[in-house]
């Protein structure tokens, strides 16, 4: 049934697609400054305990609807699980926002653009940063996506929506000093650790094997802190992105429109391929 919910959810995704501002979890970071009001005086609070403490009653809520659907009608618990992963996804369906760079890019409007190159990473001027747009991209894929898909696959609606909080939760804490704020880049770091070897492997197959173990093998190291690192190699030697001459001052379009395109369709492959091998493990009787 896992690889049917993924199917449904990646066809929802794709033709129906669901708000960005429901998947924005804007209750998190109320719920979050209101436990904080509460909390933070504790000692407790500042370090690891603060951020389970933090997690642990919005999925301790979810483990409980969870239950009591599968126990009243078994199907109910499905739509639930499958509601949950779409709620996951995101916030932003990324297919759609390439699409929307790509036909910016190939009309030839730059201004639109680099518009739409900034919700990719924010820079004075994001177009001539081009492997910062492709590494960030490839790193939102994992985040929005594939990261999301694994810990659903691993532990169910439970596993999606703690990755989706931890991440949420990371990013709020990003700037911060102090215990709860490393605590929660650490959990972060250690749920990404799986997923993004496995979407490095994704992107060797589905792209120039040896360019991208190659340079995979340059930046892993026995660490937490290098997964974006293995995500952002992987993915450029696959594609076997060679940067731009830095003298050059002008980006052509039509050159930033071919790698764009071309890192659009190898997180489809990736897609794929991870999808290709749910079905192997699904029909082996490895998965439910």
């Amino acid at each position: 049934m896992t690889l049917i919910i993924i199917l449904i959810g990646m066809a929802v995704e794709h033709f129906v697609s669901v708000s960005d501002e429901i998947r924005r979890l804007a209750w998190f970071e109320r719920y979050l400054h209101w436990l904080e009001n509460r909390l933070a005086q504790y000692k407790v609070w500042n370090g690891a305990g603060g951020a389970i403490c933090t997690l642990s009653l919005p999925l301790f809520l979810l483990l409980l609807i969870d239950y009591g659907l599968r126990v009243l009608f078994s199907p109910l618990g499905l739509l639930f699980a499958l509601a949950v992963l779409l709620y996951s996804l995101g916030p932003k369906y990324l297919n759609a926002q390439l699409d929307d760079y790509i036909d910016a890019l190939e009309e030839g409007n730059k201004a639109e653009a680099e518009i739409l190159a900034s919700e990719f990473v924010t820079n004075d001027a994001p177009m001539e940063q081009e492997h910062l747009i492709l590494e960030n991209i490839l790193v939102q894929a994992n985040e929005r996506l594939f990261g999301v898909l694994f810990w659903f696959i691993v532990l169910g609606p439970f596993g999606a929506l703690l990755y989706r909080l931890a991440s949420l939760l990371r990013y709020q804490q990003s700037g911060i000093h102090g215990n709860y704020a490393d605590s929660a880049r650490d959990l972060y770091d250690i749920l990404n650790w799986p997923s993004s070897r496995l979407l490095a492997l994704g992107h060797a197959l589905s792209g120039d094997l040896v360019d991208a173990v190659e340079a995979w093998r340059e930046v892993e190291r026995q660490s937490l802190s290098v997964n974006e690192d293995v995500i952002k190699a992987s993915g450029l030697g696959a594609l076997s992105y060679q940067h731009p001459d830095p003298t050059d001052i002008e980006l052509s379009l039509e050159d930033h429109n071919y790698w764009i395109h071309s890192l659009q369709g190898l997180l489809n492959r990736t897609l794929l391929v991870w999808l290709s091998v749910l079905g192997l493990m699904t029909l082996s009787g490895l998965l439910s």
